[in-house]
């Protein structure tokens, strides 16, 4: 098939981007941010060295953010299938965020939290408050009333990509970072953080894989791609919902189980 999605309806290029003018806006200017921050950092001189994987990891993460809202998986993601759907939310949710938040170093993220707006919108990264927003707003928005309207009005779907996105940054915050100090975490409350949050994430994509109907009906009459059911398209967003989450929450479980092992082990 040369690369492209061949649909019923038409043809879906991997090379139809839709470079929207407001994504690319935000990523320039959260990119032009970033590397203003880390001038200033160097030229302030407070001790911290740039390591040389922090700028690819921020990269990378706006990487991702446009593959999410630029690239042919949106718009396969509002037409066609549920699956590239859920492909989208992960790279705004659980990718995305982790791959920005381990590209500030910790005196950037230090004066980050000392700016009265960010530090008032950091406090949302409490651990208990970052639980319940993420969870709360990822059943929320995939209720099928909630989901369908969304998917019928342009402007409430650009609202649920900014929840899941903000929502996956307040996340990851208190995981990767040291500052605000209120939301500073132990090693171990690292661990249970992310035991208690994989809980009620794992059993909404048990819920999609499970459901004996088909759950969006704008999926159910959607073009077929691949010959593709809606009910095996929802099943298959289920296991990437549940997939790639778990794979988030693993690899960062792992991390922080061996840096507390090393520490233990430590005289």
């Amino acid at each position: 098939m040369g690369g492209d999605f061949l649909l019923a309806g038409g043809d879906l290029s991997w090379s139809a981007w839709t470079f929207e003018p407001t994504v690319l806006f935000g990523v320039a200017l959260a990119g032009g941010l970033y590397t203003g921050g880390v001038f200033a950092t160097r030229q302030r001189g407070d001790g911290e060295r740039l390591v040389w994987w922090r700028p690819l990891s921020f990269v990378a993460g706006l990487a991702a953010v446009l593959v999410a809202l630029t690239s042919p998986i949106d718009r396969g993601a509002d037409t066609y299938l549920l699956l590239l759907h859920m492909v989208q939310h992960a790279l705004l949710a659980t990718i995305a965020p982790p791959l920005l938040i381990l590209g500030i170093g910790p005196q950037q993220a230090r004066r980050l939290s000392e700016l009265p707006g960010i530090g008032r919108l950091l406090l949302l990264a409490h651990p208990l408050v970052a639980i319940l927003l993420f969870v709360v707003n990822m059943w929320f928005w995939h209720a099928p009333p909630v989901y369908g309207a969304a998917l019928d009005n342009l402007w409430l779907h650009v609202v649920m990509h900014l929840a899941f996105f903000v929502s996956g940054l307040l996340f990851w915050w208190p995981l990767l970072q040291e500052w605000p100090a209120a939301i500073r975490m132990s090693l171990p409350a690292r661990l249970l953080y992310l035991v208690v949050s994989g809980f009620p994430m794992g059993l909404l994509a048990v819920f999609l894989f499970a459901s004996p109907d088909v759950l969006y009906a704008h999926y159910e009459t959607a073009p077929r791609l691949w010959g593709i059911s809606p009910m095996a398209d929802q099943q298959v967003a289920g296991l990437v919902m549940g997939g790639l989450g778990e794979t988030a929450s693993f690899v960062a479980f792992t991390y922080f189980f061996a840096r507390l092992m090393a520490e233990s082990d430590s005289p």
